[in-house]
């Protein structure tokens, strides 16, 4: 069965160009080429997807000087699976793989073999406080902004830290939130969802509210609500312990946009969520006593910005921002908690933007205070301050060839200084193939908790200790490709290389097992020298009216550079293939594929065998207000333990999920 995907697959594989993608400003086009692709767009009525990302300026994602691949409000929509998280609605997206997360059922994902602590998630451009620094297995960071609030999400591959600064080795995932135009929109989202065995758990629903229209001239606000609930999954084997926890959060934020004047807009907004994680489980002692466990977490985001216009080629912003996580846990039965712990970033941060002959340059700087309250910590608390000034230029040699130049000079409290350059070109030879590549280095500061000689963290049936020797992590890596579009076909070709140097990982110090239950302990360390490379392959063909077929290939292999051993937790092969349909009044329907190849899951060469999920999902704009959408996930009810005792994660079974959304 894991086999059939692969072959699938391969012709669409054998017939792609391989080659990288990175490079070039849509606005710095000029010429014949650029006249025709904007005519024949305006002919088919066709918007090219753009990105704000690459360059922090906004372009075309086809010829943005990075792999960029963009999720916008209709695909998130017409997801196969509408009732599930960001994680989960962006999985599909080239070179992003799941990896485990140890409790309750937890995954995360790794981008391009790169942890997800090496990806770097943003909302409009800000940074948001990672958990990986407060709790070690969360997954906390994607879950919080309400669908209904996401104009699009921006999944940026490669390193982009000539730009953002630390923890971009892997690339950036980017929220963009949605702002009304110049009349009052919003939306109301109801959805459910129902496991096909329900004495198991994992029924659940959401209810979601968004609204935002101009109040006044030149103001305009937005509002919106999100609450939603996942019950548990329980465990086959013994009912005392959830497979999968459940879920309870509360979101909302509210914002506001004042136009002083046709260059002069001000922002400023806030936003709170609160979230509740509960599973059941058995304490690790010789009474084996059985509780139940809950985190709490609670996360809010405050920002000021400004955006101005000088002339007719200078823009700039100014931003100050704070973001914050806490998490907390409580459990019965007299089982002592996990210590609370609470993650703030106060940033700001800013930009000039200006043209001169055909270049356009971008220069700007960070201040960023980060502060962990963790009782785990020597004093229990700890804080560093990240200084750091960053330039580009983007530039045409010719009507079709840009090249896009950049660097960033770090200061960490700690570590001192780092700098992290990045080169693309962007040759577009016709309007319907693109060729791009380049190199980027990327670094990673330990968080504060890795770099705590103390610091020992117990979560769960893992333990996790500081390591005051720890270095910071760095990469450089290259890549090249092309993206061909004739017609009804489009095909999509990346090479990638990336040598990473100081890799952060868990060292296994011991391992005791008690009865079916195994309690290990990490120590945070060094992997001296590491390689990743691979290639992300695409095929989309519009083979019939109202048809289209998407592919993304995703090969993978990777080496600790010293002892020539594969790295954990990266599968060397992901397939994601999903057939569309677009028919008479307003139906549409999703069936998707989903396979993950085998992965290497321990240091002493165990495997997890490889897996394939298939859902679906039927939906139809009634009108102009109404629309529904059913879907069916992990149709063929697979269930990762049956296949492997030694996944970290899980997948929910075969599940029913409706959303019914009324817009106005």
């Amino acid at each position: 069965m894991s086999r059939h995907p692969l072959s699938f697959s391969v012709l669409a594989a054998a017939s792609l160009l391989v080659c990288a993608g990175t490079a070039q400003s849509q606005d710095l086009h000029a010429g014949h080429a650029h006249v025709q692709k904007q005519k024949k767009n305006q002919e088919q009525a066709v918007l090219p997807q753009v990105t704000v990302t690459a360059t922090r300026s906004e372009e075309d994602a086809r010829t943005a000087p990075a792999s960029v691949t963009v999720f916008d409000r209709q695909t998130l929509q017409q997801s196969s699976r509408p009732d599930e998280d960001l994680l989960t609605l962006i999985e599909d997206a080239p070179g992003l793989t799941l990896s485990a997360r140890q409790v309750g059922g937890r995954k995360t994902f790794t981008l391009r073999g790169m942890n997800d602590s090496h990806t770097l998630v943003l909302m409009d451009g800000r940074r948001i406080a990672a958990s990986d620094d407060v709790v070690g297995h969360s997954d906390y960071q994607y879950g919080w902004v309400p669908a209904s609030a996401i104009e699009r999400v921006e999944v940026i591959r490669g390193p982009l830290s000539a730009l953002y600064g630390s923890e971009a080795l892997g690339g950036v995932v980017n929220i963009i939130t949605r702002w009304p135009t110049d009349k009052w929109e919003g939306s109301v989202s109801l959805s459910g969802q129902r496991a096909s065995s329900a004495k198991w758990g994992g029924t659940g629903g959401k209810t979601a509210v968004y609204a935002g229209g101009p109040v006044a001239q030149g103001l305009a606000l937005r509002v919106n609500a999100e609450r939603s609930h996942v019950n548990p999954v329980a465990l086959r084997e013994d009912r005392r312990y959830s497979e999968i926890e459940g879920r309870r959060s509360t979101s909302g934020s509210l914002s506001a946009r004042y136009a002083l004047n046709a260059r002069h807009t001000f922002e400023a907004g806030i936003q709170h969520g609160s979230e509740d994680r509960f599973y059941d489980d058995v304490a690790r002692s010789a009474q084996a006593t059985p509780y139940h466990n809950t985190y709490k977490v609670n996360r809010d985001h405050g920002y000021g910005q400004w955006n101005g216009v000088f002339g007719n080629d200078v823009k700039a912003q100014l931003r100050a921002y704070r973001s914050a996580i806490g998490v907390s846990t409580h459990r019965t039965n007299g089982v002592a908690p996990t210590r609370p712990q609470d993650m703030r970033d106060v940033v700001g941060d800013g930009f000039v933007q200006w043209r001169m002959g055909s270049h356009r340059l971008t220069a700007g700087g960070e201040w960023r205070r980060e502060k962990l309250i963790n009782a785990g910590l020597t004093g229990g608390k700890d804080s560093a301050t990240h200084k750091a000034l960053f330039a580009q230029d983007e530039f045409a040699f010719a009507s079709h060839l840009i090249a896009t130049l950049g660097v960033r000079v770090d200061h960490h409290q700690i570590f001192g200084n780092h700098v992290s350059p990045r080169a693309y070109l962007v040759w577009e030879p016709s309007e319907n193939l693109v060729i791009k590549g380049g190199m980027g280095g990327a670094f990673k500061a330990p968080t504060l908790k890795q770099i705590s000689p103390n610091y020992v963290g117990a979560e769960g049936p893992h333990t996790f200790l500081g390591n005051a020797r720890i270095k910071p992590e760095s990469s450089t890596s290259f890549e090249v490709g092309a993206d061909y579009t004739t017609g009804p076909l489009s095909l999509r070709g990346t090479l990638f290389h990336t040598r990473v140097k100081d890799l952060i990982y868990f060292r296994e110090v011991s391992r005791q097992r008690m009865g079916r239950l195994v309690r290990v302990t990490y120590q945070y360390d060094n992997v001296n020298r590491a390689t990743v490379r691979g290639a992300e392959l695409g095929l989309s063909w519009a083979f019939a009216p109202g048809f289209k077929w998407n592919n993304d290939l995703t090969l993978l292999r990777t080496k600790d550079s010293n002892s020539g051993v594969e790295l954990t937790g990266r599968p060397r092969q992901v397939l994601h293939s999903q057939l569309q349909w677009q028919g008479a009044w307003g139906l549409s329907a999703r069936l998707g594929l989903d396979y993950t190849g085998r992965q290497r899951i321990s240091q002493s060469g165990g495997r997890l065998p490889a897996y394939t999920l298939f859902n679906l999902s039927v939906g139809q704009q009634v009108n102009k207000m109404l629309s529904w959408r059913v879907g069916v996930d992990n149709i063929g009810n697979v269930r990762l333990a049956d296949k492997s005792e030694d996944f970290g994660y899980a997948i929910r079974g075969r599940t029913l999920a409706v959303n019914v959304r009324a817009d106005f």
